[in-house]
């Protein structure tokens, strides 16, 4: 007997398989999905949590505005170096501009601080001489970000003998002996005829009524030292250079702001010429010379021990 579906036209009879096919599809697809939920699926692990990354990050706190503090005398100020990361921060040196580290100290310049913790520093400003001083405390260390850098200021007052001192003295009168007359006094050849003005300069570090430091007297250098009494500086020491020695014999100076004037008197030798030369002079235009801290060059505080 002839199959009916073969008289039906060839879409019709291709159609009718498609369905058969999809059906029996879809019913092997249903029995490997039941078949499948037999057992437990297998178990999946937890996301892995990423490694933070490394920091150390410094932060600084602390007033170091020392405000007017004595010539000879201390100002303490406590500077907080805080490390905000994770690692461990280590600190190699506490850096200022170069005549600012010279008047300070600090009882930790190096070593580490560990993550979340601090280290308090005392800060320690002294002065030698009168001046404004101002610049930046650097904190350098292995930090992977944060602020570093801190202002500091002060100012040193008092001791008005302290200080850098530069000008010229006029020689008032030039009395000698021997070869020193022609050699030193004689307005034709001498090399210190009466009106010259010659120069003057002078680092002087006054404590209390004591006063000492180094001066030149026309290229004559040396060691001086003495006291104030009434407000009027005496100095005694000896200056050399060239073959000339100059030993003072009179010392009398005054100091108004920064401002020095008076009398220095000072007899004067050549060596291996005969005779002395009596030398009196009157200081000129002999200024303080007051700077802002004068060099910007970093240097390291000084660890006080």
């Amino acid at each position: 007997m002839k199959d009916p579906a073969s008289s039906l036209p060839f879409q019709a009879r291709r159609t009718g398989r498609s369905r058969l096919l999809l059906a029996t599809t879809v019913a092997l697809t249903l029995m490997v999905g039941a078949c499948g939920d037999d057992g437990p699926s297998s178990p999946t692990g937890p996301t892995p949590t990423p490694t933070p990354a490394t920091t150390r990050i410094i932060a600084l706190s602390g007033n170091l505005a020392f405000g007017d503090v004595p010539v000879g005398s201390s100002r303490d100020a406590t500077l907080t170096i805080r490390n905000t990361g994770n690692a461990v921060l280590t600190i190699t040196s506490l850096t200022a501009p170069g005549d600012l580290a010279d008047l300070l100290t600090a009882d930790w310049t190096s070593g580490q601080v560990a993550a979340g913790a601090s280290q308090a520093v005392t800060i320690r400003f002294t002065p030698t001489q009168p001046g404004s001083y101002s610049g930046t405390l650097a904190v350098n260390g292995d930090q992977t970000s944060g602020t570093n850098t801190i202002a500091v200021s002060a100012t040193a007052t008092g001791g008005a003998f302290s200080g850098d001192w530069l000008g010229g003295h006029i020689i008032t009168a030039c009395d000698g002996t021997g070869s020193a007359q022609d050699l030193i006094c004689s307005a034709a050849r001498g090399e210190f005829p009466v009106g010259s003005n010659m120069l003057f300069a002078a680092t002087l570090q006054q404590t209390g009524s004591s006063v000492s430091g180094t001066v030149n007297l026309a290229g004559l250098e040396g060691t001086m030292s003495g006291t104030v009494v009434g407000g009027v500086l005496s100095l005694q020491g000896t200056a050399t250079g060239e073959g000339f020695t100059a030993v003072v014999t009179r010392w009398s100076t005054t100091v108004s702001g920064n401002t020095m004037s008076g009398a220095i008197d000072y007899d004067l030798r050549f060596v291996n010429v005969p005779g002395v030369a009596s030398i009196r002079s009157t200081l000129s235009d002999v200024t303080r010379l007051t700077t802002t801290t004068r060099t910007s060059t970093m240097k390291p505080i000084r660890l006080r021990t």
